[in-house]
Parts: structure tokens; C-alpha cells; sequence
């Protein structure tokens, strides 16, 4: 029998033990999406060159030597106000032959490599000053081009330019040697020196839009947020197609609480293809948040088909469904939940507080109880602190309840009991208990 007096459900606490897993929180959006969060989700991560591949065995000392080159790059830009054709000190030449030098060694003919285009560009300064400031050997020596006329001839001859590609200019070579910078250092973890490579690269070429995102994506983990939303918002504004674009800046704006504009965002990067079970999720949080669980639970039924085995989309399903009242479909979120993987102690817990809410008190304390021995065995002590309160009301509330003195009477008046043997009567039963009045 249901005991008179029931737990109050409360959806924001239940879901606040969700942000407890650092399991999950790369993938679904936890009670700090729903309600407060207070550390920044992770995002769509940065984008490489398409050329370009990223190995991960680069060692510890080649981020290094790369983090060294970007500050004496740096330094040599300021120094000479552009990389364009310089008149190179001899330690300077001597610097940029060595970096050469390495680039050939690591690089070699592979165009792939991420730091190809830095080698190029190293490449580009070198010979820059080589054609501007040293003389050539037929300069120098007039007779070897007496020797030699065709092959001076064939190096005077003007390039074809129907079957040539365009020679890439100076700012061209360097913004893409810059940006490559950047994303191998961001690969390397180099984190806080990959800001000034992109900064680098987008002086210059302003419309790099892949250099704006992969420094927008910076600047949201430093938490320089307002920054971050101007490059996402310039990404949009040179590739409005590019979904990752709007995927990130609609997690930037739920950070920045502009839930709606966070959900217009999604909305567009699903539109555009964005079909994941990530971008659903944190459109079911928004939407969540704006209180329109109808919507959320539609998403988490999305990242269900998507993901069917993902065990906390049936856990915050089962508790938006608890909030509308769903109490049956939420219990059968939360059992299959327990199938997907029995032996996670928060779906049982989530399962007791309802059952708890319904008055099933055997199953809630059952299920509490198996929650606490499973919290326990994983040393899980967030999840055990969670079960130990749930598990102190619930047993305090039934104390409560087995506590009250006998009533008095139990005079029957036809085939109604009188009212002092309730604590409450509906309307409807007092309406016919007033009809039997009015006829005697």
C-alpha cells in the first residue's frame, strides 16, 4: 500500500550527481549543463590544414624546438616589419639555414606533414634574400654564361602560366606556416603558445577562417569567452556552411546562459548535417534549462537511436520524464538502464528516489540499498554521499509514518467511514458524503 505522505521529486538533484562521472563528461551534457555549470564542456575540437596530417609520436623536445622557432619568428617579424625580401644579418641566415635544416630532415618530401607548410615559408625568406642580395655566379664570373647560354636561356625563360599554379605570395606562405605552428603545438598539448601562432596567421591573411576557429576554440578554453564568440562569429560570417562553427558557438552561448540562442545554433548545425548524438545532447540541455522538457526528452530519444547503448541518455530521460510526470516511462528508462550496465550505482538510486515519489518504499529502499553496496565496492564516494542522504529521508519519512498514534472510532456511516479516520478526503468522496446527508 502507498504510504499517505510521498517524496518530493526533485529532478535538479538527481541530476547534479550526474556531473560526478569525468567518464561523462566529454560526451553528454550533465546536471552542469542542465542547471549550473560551472567548468567549461569540452567542444568540437580544431581543424588541421587538409593536406596535412598530425602523428602523435612527435617527442616532448620537438615541441620544444618548435615553441622556440615560433618566438624567434616572431622576434625576426618585428624586427624587420614583414618576412617579405630582407637583407638577412649573417646570424640571421645562419638561424633560418638551420631551421631549414631540420625541416628537411623531419619534413623531406612529404607535403603532408604538418609542418610542411613552415618549411616552405622558411624556404620563401631564404631565397628571397638570395635572389635580392647575392650575386650568381654568372655575375660574378661573366664567362660560365658564355659556356652555358641554354641553360641560362632555359633560367630566363618565362613559366608557362596556362599549366602553372600560381607562385603563393609572401603573407600567404606565412600564414599557413604560422597556422601549422599553432595546430602542432595544439596537438602537443603546447596549448598556451598555439594563441600567438593563429594570432600570427590572421595578420596575415584576415580571412583565414580556419585560423579564426582553431583560435576561437583557444580562446574558449582560456575561458576568454567574449573573444572566442568574435572568432566563431567571423568563422560563420567567411563559411557560413561550416557546421563545427555553429556546433561550438551554440556551447559557448549555453555557457554564457543565452539558451535560446544556443538552441538557434544547433538547430542550424543539424540542419547542415551535424547529425551526432553530442549536438543533441546539448540541444536537449538548453532546451532543459528553458524549462521545455517536452523538447529535451524528444532530443535524448534522438540521442538514443543514435547512441542506443549510451546508458546516462536513459538516465536523464528517465528524470525529464519524472519532471512531466511520465512515471512509467521513466522507470523503464531507468531498468533499462540497469540492463545496458547493472552495476552502475546511479541508475539504482535514480530509480529509488521515484520509486520513493510513488510511495513504493520496499523498491525505493531495495534499490538505495543496491546503490550503496555498488557505490562502496567502486570507492565511488560521491555516489555513496548521494544514496546515503536519499536513503536517510526515505527512512526518516516511513519512521514518521509508523510513529503516528491509533485513531480513534472507526464509526461506519452506511458504507462510508467518517472523516477523523483520514488525513484527507478528495472532493469527490466529500460531495457524496454531503448527498447522504442531505437525504436523511
Amino acid at each position: 500500500m502507498a504510504m499517505e505522505t510521498q517524496s518530493t521529486l526533485n529532478a535538479s538533484s538527481m541530476l547534479e550527481a550526474l556531473a560526478l562521472d569525468p567518464a561523462l563528461r566529454d560526451v553528454i551534457p550533465s546536471e552542469s549543463q542542465l542547471f549550473q555549470r560551472s567548468e567549461p564542456i569540452q567542444i568540437q575540437g580544431q581543424i588541421r590544414l587538409s593536406a596535412s596530417t598530425v602523428s602523435t609520436t612527435y617527442p616532448e623536445s620537438a615541441y620544444q624546438w618548435l615553441v622556440e622557432v615560433l618566438d624567434g619568428l616572431i622576434d625576426f617579424g618585428q624586427r624587420h616589419g614583414h618576412y617579405g625580401v630582407i637583407e638577412l644579418t649573417e646570424d640571421e641566415y645562419q638561424w633560418l639555414d638551420d631551421i631549414l635544416e631540420e625541416l628537411i630532415y623531419s619534413v623531406g618530401e612529404n607535403q603532408s606533414h604538418p609542418l610542411a607548410p613552415l618549411m616552405r615559408f622558411i624556404i620563401r625568406i631564404i631565397a628571397n634574400y638570395e635572389d635580392a642580395y647575392v650575386p650568381k655566379l654568372t655575375e660574378r664570373f661573366p664567362e660560365l654564361a658564355e659556356e652555358a647560354p641554354i641553360e641560362v636561356a632555359r633560367k630566363n625563360k618565362k613559366p608557362d602560366k596556362s599549366t602553372s599554379k600560381p607562385k603563393p605570395s609572401d603573407n600567404e606562405l606565412a600564414s599557413r606556416a604560422f597556422f601549422s605552428i599553432g595546430y602542432f603545438l595544439y596537438q602537443g598539448n603546447e596549448t598556451e603558445k598555439a594563441l600567438p601562432a593563429y594570432d600570427k596567421a590572421i595578420v596575415f591573411n584576415p580571412d583565414f577562417w580556419e585560423a579564426f576557429y582553431n583560435r576561437g576554440i583557444e580562446r574558449y578554453n582560456f575561458k576568454q569567452y567574449p573573444e572566442a564568440m568574435a572568432d566563431f562569429n567571423k568563422v560563420i560570417k567567411l563559411n557560413s556552411n561550416f557546421t563545427s562553427a555553429y556546433y561550438n558557438r551554440g556551447i559557448l552561448k549555453s555557457e554564457l546562459k543565452d539558451y535560446e540562442g544556443a538552441i538557434a545554433d544547433f538547430d542550424k548545425a543539424i540542419t547542415l548535417g551535424f547529425n551526432c548524438a553530442e549536438v543533441y545532447c546539448y540541444r536537449a540541455s538548453a532546451n532543459a534549462l528553458l524549462g521545455e522538457y517536452d523538447a529535451a526528452v524528444s532530443d535524448y530519444d534522438k540521442v538514443i537511436e543514435l547512441k542506443p547503448d549510451f546508458v546516462e541518455a536513459y538516465n536523464i530521460r528517465g528524470i525529464l520524464r519524472s519532471e512531466l510526470g511520465q512515471y512509467d516511462e521513466a522507470l523503464a528508462d531507468y531498468t533499462e538502464a540497469i540492463r545496458i550496465k547493472p552495476d552502475y550505482a546511479k541508475t539504482y538510486a535514480y530509480r529509488g528516489v521515484l520509486e520513493a515519489h510513488l510511495g513504493r518504499i520496499n523498491k525505493a529502499r531495495s534499490d538505495f540499498q543496491k546503490a550503496l553496496e555498488l557505490a562502496e565496492q567502486q570507492e565511488n564516494i560521491d555516489a555513496k554521499a548521494f544514496v546515503e542522504k536519499e536513503l536517510q529521508q526515505l527512512n526518516q519519512a516511513a519512521s514518521k509514518q509508523n510513529n503516528k498514534e491509533p485513531r480513534q472510532g472507526g464509526q461506519w456511516k452506511g458504507k462510508v467511514k467518517i472523516a477523523e479516520d483520514f488525513d484527507e478526503l478528495p472532493e469527490s468522496f466529500m460531495a457524496s458524503f454531503d448527498a447522504e446527508e442531505e437525504e436523511i
